[in-house]
Parts: C-alpha cells; sequence; structure tokens
C-alpha cells in the first residue's frame, strides 16, 4: 500500500532535490509538498499523513512550530517526521528531538550522502 509523505520545504530547489532522492531510493509513496509550515499544518489538518519530512527554517512557521503544534495535537502527534536541514548544529538537532522529531538528516552539499542519509532515515521507520 502506497504511503502518503507530507513534504514541508520553503525552498523549490530542496523539494526537487528531495523528491529526486525519495525516487532514486525507489520509494513510491504519494509526495505532497508545501512550501511553509503554516501550509503544512493546514495539511495535516485535513488529511491523514505517513510521514513528515520537514525543514526547520522557513518563514511564517518554522519547523521548530510545526513539531510543537504536531505534538500537542492527538491526531497529529505519532506521525513520525523526519527533519531535513541545512542546519548542522547540535543545538538544532537537540530541540527538533525534544520536539518529538524521529529523525535528523543534514542537507548535505554531495547529493549521494543525502539521499542515503534520507533513505536510512526513512528506513529506520518502515518507509523504504
Amino acid at each position: 500500500m502506497r504511503k502518503i509523505v507530507l513534504l514541508i520545504d520553503d525552498q523549490m530547489l530542496d523539494i526537487a532535490l528531495t523528491r529526486q532522492a525519495l525516487s532514486d531510493c525507489s520509494i513510491e509513496h504519494e509526495i505532497i509538498a508545501t512550501f511553509d509550515g503554516f501550509e503544512g499544518l493546514t495539511q495535516l489538518a485535513s488529511k491523514r499523513f505517513d510521514v513528515v519530512i520537514l525543514d526547520l527554517k522557513m518563514p511564517k512557521v518554522d519547523g521548530f512550530e510545526v513539531l510543537a503544534q504536531m505534538r500537542v495535537q492527538p491526531a497529529l502527534s505519532t506521525i513520525p517526521v523526519i527533519v531535513v536541514s541545512n542546519s548542522d548544529l547540535q543545538v538544532d538537532r537537540a530541540r527538533a528531538s525534544t520536539l518529538g522529531a524521529v529523525e535528523y538528516v543534514h542537507k548535505s552539499l554531495d547529493y549521494s550522502d543525502f539521499k542515503s542519509n534520507l533513505k536510512a532515515a526513512l528506513g529506520q521507520h518502515g518507509f523504504c
């Protein structure tokens, strides 16, 4: 059964690279992309998702706020969230983990590293 992935990222190029990484890893789930945290929360309120791939640094509503909002809503609190961020700061990793992210993938400049790290993170939770 195909699973539904919500991809929340404000950078079109990063969305395209993440979609390509999922495709290259033979992950054939339905992927719905949104371009900011507010739009992502709106999607989460209207449809059931199996996993969320979330950027942290976004305008309007950032990824940390999305995580916080998801964890206080019972219907959203159990959805696995994989953070995919340009930030490799330990403080961001720790905060994302505290807010309930199940994995943290750094958007490496090396595409093959990014692809393999994303696939490994998804694999930890049965998505590939």
